[in-house]
């Protein structure tokens, strides 16, 4: 492969993390004005019979509720794995990984700007969620969605590569044999 096509191949994979985190953070913040708008002061909404579940929420704490009471602590915690996170992006070299990566950003930055511009103030916003997947426990948002999603194209990925190379090592035995 000549330097010219890894350097367009290269643009077109950062291309491709920065749309799909771009539209991952659109789509998130339209998402939970939308909740915001129709969910507000209404406590839970069952749908599907019961089996699934709408409330907003505010989340101050970290993944699991970790760090509760320290949201500065678990704003800057989030704005350094965002920056980690993006300087990885930078550097991938497949486009699933491309695509996990996109979504893993986009996910992080959603979480990031409710922790920075949502009330009572930068650095301790709550992240909004709305989707209860069960009445107990915590909501979730598109940017939570995105995260899981960026784990599930991770690990396939993964897979795919160790069949790939499994593979190749097969294919130079036989023809060393």
């Amino acid at each position: 492969m000549s330097s010219t096509e890894s350097a367009g191949s290269r643009t077109a994979r950062r291309r491709l993390v920065a749309v799909i985190a771009g539209g991952v953070v659109a789509l998130d913040a339209a998402t939970k004005a939308i909740a915001v708008h129709a969910l507000a002061g209404r406590g839970v909404v069952n749908l599907l019979g019961g089996h699934f579940h709408l409330e907003l929420y505010r989340n101050f704490a970290g993944p699991g509720n970790v760090l509760r009471g320290h949201t500065v602590l678990v704003s800057v915690l989030s704005l350094i794995a965002v920056t980690l996170i993006a300087i990885a992006a930078w550097s991938v070299r497949s486009r699933s990984y491309a695509v996990a990566a996109g979504l893993l950003l986009g996910g992080g930055v959603g979480h990031l700007l409710d922790r920075l511009f949502r009330a009572p103030g930068p650095l301790r916003g709550g992240v909004g969620g709305w989707v209860k997947p069960t009445l107990s426990g915590g909501s979730l948002n598109l940017a939570d969605l995105s995260i899981n999603a960026a784990v599930i194209v991770m690990l396939v990925g993964l897979v795919v590569d160790w069949r790939r190379h499994r593979q190749d090592d097969s294919d130079q035995d036989a023809v060393t044999a």
